[in-house]
């Protein structure tokens, strides 16, 4: 068995008690406005909530958050089925799994999705600088490096590579941080890597190669990540979801007609370099979850071996 993300998140869930019962259901301010502990990923998710906080979205919709940064999905699920968080945003597949082994986590609005057909991404499969590496199958017999195992990364690099001819099974994928995947390619530790913007601008402009986006590869627009909540929170709390969900739904709309603006947020609020801020691919912000889109990652999943059984992406829809 794979290295299993429901062993740690049944971990936290055993030590469900006291604390957890105040995180729950959140709390109200003396304005009646409701107080949520959220979570997500730090760099351009993060940007996400926090533009619009600033734009004041959240709380037009009776929302005080709290944004706190992660550095990956996977790390948020405890912390939310502990009742630590309210909130959590985290990668797809993370969700997928913690849903097949039967934890109690419902996604509830989308977060980044990928661009469509044809266009480039805010996730890319590099080539390490003055490699001859030029297509996927050049990377067999080579290391990729990816930020986490058993997550979207994996099935992804997988996906794309087959889809362009190469064998995933001949390229060996190893965990290194995003902030950390040049170094490694410039050492000669990695072949290549699958990073994300700002890394991959940053890469670009140190040498390194675009061999494919591997987000669109797999699928165009695919729903990459989402925000998921405790299925108790879900039932105690139906308003205040429904109040995030739109809250989602009207950045997602803002940020698509106010880019600019979104762009400048980047540069002041989120330590992105102004350059980058200003030129870096963006992922695609969506109101609703894409329930198809899920459902096709759950199947790739299963074929690349991160779950042993089919994966029914409805049910983490449902609750």
């Amino acid at each position: 068995m794979r290295r299993a993300l429901c062993i740690v998140a049944m971990a936290a869930l055993a030590g469900c008690g006291g604390d957890g019962e105040v995180g729950s259901s959140g709390g109200s301010d003396e304005e009646g406005s409701q107080a949520l502990k959220v979570q997500e990923t730090a760099g351009m998710p993060s940007a996400f909530v926090g533009f619009g906080i600033e734009q004041g979205i959240f709380s037009n919709h009776g929302l005080e958050v709290d944004l706190e940064e992660t550095q990956g999905g996977a790390a948020t699920l405890p912390a939310l089925i502990n009742g630590d968080v309210q909130i959590g945003g985290s990668n797809v597949v993370s969700l997928l799994i913690a849903s097949s082994k039967g934890l109690p986590v419902q996604a509830i609005a989308p977060g980044t999705s990928a661009r469509g057909s044809g266009q480039e991404d805010f996730g890319a499969l590099l080539a390490a600088p003055g490699s001859d590496i030029r297509q996927a199958k050049d990377f067999e017999g080579g290391t990729v490096a990816v930020n986490t195992l058993d997550n979207i990364a994996e099935v992804v690099v997988k996906a794309a590579l087959e889809k362009e001819g190469a064998d995933p099974a001949k390229v060996k994928l190893i965990e290194v941080p995003f902030p950390d995947m040049g170094a490694a390619m410039d050492r000669g530790d990695v072949e290549g890597a699958f990073s994300i913007e700002p890394f991959v601008s940053t890469s670009v402009d140190d040498g390194a190669k675009v061999v494919n986006y591997s987000y669109v590869a797999t699928e165009p627009d695919m729903q990459v990540g989402a925000y998921a909540v405790s299925r108790d929170f879900a039932a105690e709390n139906a308003d205040t979801v429904e109040a995030f969900k739109q809250a989602v739904a009207e950045t997602a709309e803002y940020v698509r007609a106010n880019e600019q603006e979104f762009r400048t947020y980047l540069s002041e609020k989120a330590q992105i370099d102004p350059k980058l801020a200003k030129s870096i691919v963006l992922p695609e912000w969506h109101e609703q979850l894409d329930v198809e889109s899920l459902q096709s990652t759950a199947d790739l999943m299963r074929q690349y071996g991160l779950v042993d059984e089919p994966v029914d992406a409805q049910e983490l829809v449902d609750g």
